[in-house]
């Protein structure tokens, strides 16, 4: 396995050697696959910056739930159509932010943000029920990613 100057494992074809059309710069530009075997699998980042690319994905997740709320199950167009563009832009994000993070906690943290500030909208502002066992239900989800997050860090 061939591995970038930081230490990242590079895409490679089967035998290890490097994926078809990479190994010469005179390849064909066309050959969208020889440009992804020059792509490390994690890298181009830092942690930092993979923490707020994650952040913001969790925040373009959140305005997509709030347009698809809006969108009254795609009875309005306008609505729907900003839904799908804000979740493209949380996906986008979330396997950017895979660059630096590992996707055992950016999908922990990212799904669990968002679990838990839509609950807490959703008793707060729009009138959902509250109840002790929904509040303990988002806060073992909250402990339990944090967990997760220090198992990886500790």
């Amino acid at each position: 396995m061939r591995l970038t100057p930081s230490g990242q494992p590079l895409l490679t074809s089967a035998g290890g050697a490097p994926a078809a059309g990479s190994a010469s710069p005179s390849s064909s530009c066309a050959d969208s696959s020889a440009l992804l075997s020059l792509l490390p699998l994690r890298g181009g980042m830092s942690v930092a910056e993979g923490w707020g690319v994650l952040f913001a994905a969790t925040l373009f997740e959140l305005v997509s739930t709030y347009f698809m709320h809006a969108a009254q199950g795609f009875s309005r167009p306008l609505q729907a159509a900003l839904a799908c563009v804000f979740y493209a832009a949380s996906f986008l994000g979330f396997n950017f932010s895979l660059r630096a993070l590992e996707i055992s906690i950016a999908y922990a943290v990212w799904s669990a943000a968002v679990m838990a500030v839509l609950s807490f909208v959703g008793m707060a502002f729009l009138g959902e029920s509250v109840s002790s066992l929904k509040v303990a239900g988002i806060a073992l989800i909250v402990v339990g990613t944090t967990f997760l997050n220090l198992a990886t860090t500790g």
